[in-house]
């Protein structure tokens, strides 16, 4: 097994976009300092301090009361973040996360390459963070707070210089250990403060004087123990966000911020197997005010480069009423993604095909309005002309095309029954007399009957459909009623 431990120091500030604040900022918890920017360290401000000692120091302090729901939600999205470098996740609160790396190593080749990949990946969104890595959860965790390299631990294969790591155990304080403040503050009195100075005293002694808390640290710590933690999941419903120091004052300017969101929401995508059908914006502005949008999607396949594209129109209309200090985006919706059992060399075409189709909706729908598009769908019905159902683009759950299929495939030789393109509403009368059927001209009758009997329920209907041809060389669909024995034009071939 191993183990890495990312702890992110700043956590506090980095959930409110503060850490890189210009001005002098500082979050309070119960009247007490929790954390200080680095403007306001210069000052002499430090955590633990309260808040008036920390006004006194400076006059143009800005206080902002810690968040404990954003910093949670924002640990969540780290650990989501690393669900791509290993399926066992768990979370460490308040600022850390752990993963066990053993089958990551197969899937990267080598530990130097994953290490490269946290680093860079934390470097672009300005965080700092503290690594620990070992054989064990716990002990990965405490070498976590003394951010030793893990090129001193381990080598490239990522196996353990067992050595090393000893070392590095023995000459951790006795604070990091998950032990009573009263436990710990007799430890120190004695004399001890490193785990090294306790690691050597017989346990049986430990447990009697300290109780079984410490001896199960220990063994834990050893690997000696299982140390079972909860294992992190993809949350149900997506949300994440970005800070701006200062604020963005343009819609183009958003259009970064915008990009990087929908990819951590293509990441979530991908690990839920499934496609969002919403997506709901939140814009925060500096003067504390807030502005939400949404924007309901059609597409089958998740496209970031047409999304942003299809985001930026739904901006066009908006006007921004100031600088947006924090932009967030949340999903609630999602389906599952379709699997199609199609043709080898169709499926290719049609999937590219009903994309297109997607994506032209959603831009007719942001330039027109939701309320004012329109589809027509088929149902299950034995009347051609109730076959067809018209509906709001926005809430017809199923293409055209894949209600045909699946008409066509519950109708016995469905493949050889032609249907007109258009049809009339309501039937239109044609006149019998003993030289034939007359509609605006002669009509020729040239492949038929069809039989359709059905809504016996409602109001019987039995009629016999032909294919005729008009004298002005037009097909036409027309069918004999016949309960009252009189002839309907119903459409036309194109």
């Amino acid at each position: 097994m191993l183990w890495l431990c990312l702890r992110l120091p700043a956590l506090p500030l980095d959930a409110l976009g503060a850490k890189s604040s210009a001005g002098i900022l500082a979050l309070r918890h119960n009247n007490i300092i929790v954390m200080a920017n680095d403007a306001a360290q210069q000052t002499g401000i430090a955590a633990g301090m309260s808040v008036s000692s920390a006004m006194s120091l400076c006059s143009t302090l800005e206080l902002r009361p810690r968040d404990l729901q954003a910093e949670q939600q924002y640990l969540e999205n780290i650990a989501l973040w690393a669900y791509r470098f290993s399926g066992d996740i768990c979370l460490c609160p308040p600022n850390a996360v752990l993963l066990e790396l053993s089958a990551s190593l197969r899937l990267f080749k080598n530990l130097a390459r994953l290490y490269r990949k946290f680093i860079s990946a934390f470097r672009r969104r300005g965080l700092s963070v503290q690594l620990g890595i070992a054989h064990t959860p716990l002990a990965a965790e405490l070498l976590s707070h003394q951010n030793i390299s893990p090129a001193k631990l381990v080598n490239a294969a990522g196996q353990l210089h067992h050595d090393e790591l000893h070392n590095a155990l023995q000459a951790l304080p006795i604070d990091l250990l998950p032990l009573a403040l009263k436990t710990l503050n007799t430890l120190r009195e004695m004399g001890m403060h490193t785990l090294g100075n306790i690691q050597d005293l017989p346990r049986a002694e430990l447990e009697r004087r300290f109780g079984k808390d410490i001896t199960t640290a220990l063994a834990k710590l050893q690997g000696e123990q299982a140390d079972i933690r909860p294992k992190f999941a993809p949350p149900d419903t997506f949300n994440s966000q970005r800070h701006f120091d200062g604020g963005l004052h343009s819609k183009q300017q958003l259009r970064f911020p915008i990009s990087a969101l929908l990819s951590e929401l293509e990441h979530y995508l991908r690990l839920r197997q499934c496609l969002n059908r919403d997506l709901q914006w939140e814009f925060h502005y500096l003067d504390g005010s807030k502005e939400a949008w949404s924007l309901d999607l059609s597409q089958r396949h998740f496209d970031r480069r047409s999304l942003i594209e299809l985001v930026m129109l739904r901006l066009e209309p908006l006007s921004l009423q100031g600088a947006v200090e924090t932009l967030s985006l949340r999903c609630e919706q999602f389906i599952g993604n379709e699997q199609h059992c199609e043709q080898l060399f169709d499926a290719a075409n049609s999937n590219k095909q009903q994309e297109k189709a997607a994506q032209v909706l959603d831009k007719l729908k942001l330039r027109l309005g939701s309320q004012r598009c329109h589809q027509f769908t088929l149902q299950d019905a034995h009347l051609p002309e109730l076959n067809w159902v018209l509906r709001d683009a926005h809430t017809a759950t199923q293409t055209p095309s894949h209600n045909k299929l699946q008409a066509q495939a519950t109708a016995p030789n469905a493949t050889n029954l032609l249907r007109p393109n258009w049809l009339c509403h309501p039937p239109e009368a044609i006149r019998e007399t003993a030289e034939g059927l007359f509609w605006q001209g002669e009509l020729h009758l040239l492949q038929g009957p069809e039989r359709f009997d059905g809504q016996w329920w409602l109001q019987r209907q039995t009629r016999d459909y032909y294919i005729a041809r008009h004298q002005h060389g037009a097909l036409c669909w027309v069918f004999k009623d016949c309960l009252n024995r009189r002839w309907y034009l119903h459409g036309f071939f194109g």
